[in-house]
């Protein structure tokens, strides 16, 4: 006997044992709930085989849209799966967690506002017709976070032109704002002259058309539904200045040494004529 078939025996036991009648057939042949299953929800029924399956993709913080659809009239609901929690009945909600709507529009699609991890797993739409219909959808939560290439630091040369991209990675949903910050002040309303933002839609850029000096400092980007990234901008001095400079050192070198052989030049002819002069002395005295 395999695991799969131990499982429903026990499942099917702990269900006669309780007299359940009445059991949501929610899962396909083969398929079940992730996490513990060892729970009544997660019989396998082969004689409801759902006619939709799909994956949806949400991130938390976010908005996730489960779709579902019926060509049949009759009152829709929706189910989640890992607690059997009737969410919606029709276009009311039924759950005390107002995030759960039935959205306006064609279909029975079903809203869940601000998603977070525990609102990942299996939901089940169905419509109350002989036979019942079925839809199921597995809600996936990702976390989004953003990146800067190039970081941790970025050196840049003075008067140069700069780009900084906040990308969004493990994204569903583009932001609706991108904040960047210069150490801890936000800087994109301070209308900077030769300074940009530019909103994508996946993430943001931050432009700079000449660097300056002041330029270096930690940069933060900081989209409303994604963690913030980091990176230090270190701005170099341009060469021309750092030449000139290097230029001025040559020039007084270059004078220094040339006083300093005129002067040896000149003692060397005062010691000369010294010398002379005593040679004259001893001459006469001899």
């Amino acid at each position: 006997m395999t695991q799969d078939d131990l499982k429903k025996s026990i499942l099917l036991l702990r269900l006669s044992i309780v007299s359940v009648k009445v059991l949501y057939r929610i899962f396909t042949d083969g398929v079940i709930e992730q996490g513990d299953s060892t729970k009544e929800t997660d019989l396998i029924d082969s004689r409801t085989r759902p006619k939709f399956i799909k994956d949806v993709l949400a991130q938390t913080g976010g908005n996730a849209l489960l779709p579902c659809q019926f060509n049949s009239p009759g009152i829709v609901t929706w189910i989640r799966r890992k607690d059997r929690q009737l969410l919606t009945v029709g276009r009311s909600t039924h759950s005390i967690d107002t995030r759960f709507v039935v959205s306006n529009g064609p279909g029975w699609n079903l809203l869940i506002k601000n998603v977070n991890h525990e609102d990942a797993g299996l939901y089940e739409c169905q419509i109350q017709t002989e036979p019942m219909q079925q839809r199921f959808i597995r809600l996936n939560i990702t976390e989004a976070y953003s990146v800067i290439p190039g970081g941790p630091d970025l050196h840049v040369k003075q008067g140069s032109s700069l780009r900084l991209e906040c990308q969004l990675m493990a994204a569903a949903e583009s932001p609706n704002y991108v904040f960047w910050y210069r150490e801890t002040r936000m800087i994109n309303y301070d209308n900077e002259p030769g300074v940009r933002f530019e909103l994508k839609g996946n993430g943001s850029v931050f432009i700079v058309e000449k660097v300056k000096l002041s330029h270096g400092a930690n940069y933060t980007c900081l989209p409303n539904n994604a963690r913030p990234a980091h990176i230090v901008l270190h701005v170099i001095e341009e060469e021309e200045k750092s030449a000139a400079m290097h230029g001025g050192d040559r020039r007084n070198s270059t004078a220094t040494t040339s006083t300093n052989t005129i002067l040896i030049l000149i003692a060397l002819l005062i010691i000369e004529n010294v010398r002379r002069y005593f040679q004259i002395l001893i001459c006469h005295a001899t």
